[in-house]
């Protein structure tokens, strides 16, 4: 095809679908036609405008496709392979490139020229299309479906949760917020030896936690939460609490779960500034904060093939990549919606 669809965000809550010309790929980028891809939080807050990025930009980076087109420092046998791709474009993903401060101390996720799949300059995969550089893509195995290894990113950022918030297997973790990102955690931590205390205010949500690894489940809009927290973790509070509920109010509530000398893992990128925090609590109890986003797919590729986790009854609905702007809007009451972005 010379030219390609995209859904492209013109300015907050304004899609517009419009056909752009086929993109020139450089030696080391690959290109990718999209099959599915994945809105999560983050889409969400940018649509909205609380998430301030450059616009227009295409949005969408957890993503399945097959490689269509390679430049000449890749491999012929790519084409045709069905795969997904870090979100992260930086010094190491482009062998040109002069390394950065950060690449140079193995902090690529954090690369001082990077561009982000459908975040930071670079559109993303809400789109037929999509380049990216070759060494950031993954390759899928059989046992993931096209539609499965759409959850591959946010589950890899499930598990960079606990690559920098370290727990003891039988550690109290309290996940707080189980929606998209937050049941995957669920799943992730349990896998590892936690024990998974699972808080939303949606009682539909619960329920699924249980399924999905929650030990106990407590509502959110429960007046006795915080002293139900205590109750469970022996008076003290909880291990780690991880704040995923894509709310201003969650930072504020996990310091008050969490022990002290425990963890705070933050998920949320809801894009708004948090107002009114206890700082003084969190130097009294000696809290550790510690965020975290992107996260190792080839563990999260493991997760998915040895099915540690089903991931189909998680997924709400498809739409065609016309009814982008539809699909964003009805996403927040969604569990995960995928992207239809090729016919064939």
């Amino acid at each position: 095809m010379e030219f390609f669809t995209v859904a492209s965000l013109i300015e907050p809550k304004k899609i517009i679908i419009k056909e752009l010309k086929k993109p020139k790929i450089e030696s080391d980028e690959v290109l990718i036609k999209v099959n599915y891809s994945g809105i999560c939080g983050t889409d969400i807050a940018i649509y909205k405008g609380d998430y301030k990025v450059p616009l227009p930009l295409v949005l969408g980076h957890e993503f399945t496709g097959e490689v269509v087109e390679i430049g000449e420092d890749s491999e012929p046998e790519l084409i045709g392979k069905r795969v997904t791709a870090e979100i992260n474009n930086t010094c190491l993903s482009y062998t040109k490139r002069i390394k950065c401060p950060a690449c140079r101390k193995g902090l690529p996720t954090h690369c001082l020229k990077r561009t982000v799949l459908g975040i930071m300059k670079a559109d993303g995969a809400f789109a037929q299309l999509v380049k990216v550089p070759v060494k950031n893509i993954h390759i899928l195995t059989d046992e993931i479906s096209d539609k499965e290894g759409v959850f591959i990113e946010p589950l890899a950022a499930a598990i960079q949760t606990f690559e920098l918030s370290k727990f003891e297997i039988g550690d109290k973790v309290v996940v707080l917020g189980v929606g998209r990102l937050g049941i995957l955690i669920c799943s992730v931590a349990n896998s590892m030896g936690a024990d998974v205390i699972a808080i939303s205010r949606s009682k539909e949500k619960l329920k699924r936690a249980k399924k999905y690894g929650a030990s106990k489940t407590i509502n959110g809009n429960d007046k006795n939460l915080i002293s139900k927290v205590k109750k469970l973790t022996d008076g003290l509070g909880a291990d780690v609490v991880v704040e995923s509920t894509g709310s201003k109010l969650g930072f504020n509530l996990a310091i008050k779960l969490v022990r002290p000398r425990g963890i705070v893992a933050l998920k949320s990128t809801h894009g708004i500034l948090i107002k009114d925090v206890d700082n003084t609590k969190i130097v009294v109890d000696e809290i550790k904060i510690q965020g975290s986003r992107c996260g190792p797919f080839s563990k999260a590729i493991d997760f998915l093939s040895s099915k540690k986790i089903d991931i189909k009854p998680l997924i709400s609905e498809i739409f065609p990549l016309e009814q982008t702007e539809k699909a964003l809007k009805i996403a927040p009451q969604k569990t995960k919606i995928l992207i239809k972005c090729n016919l064939h």
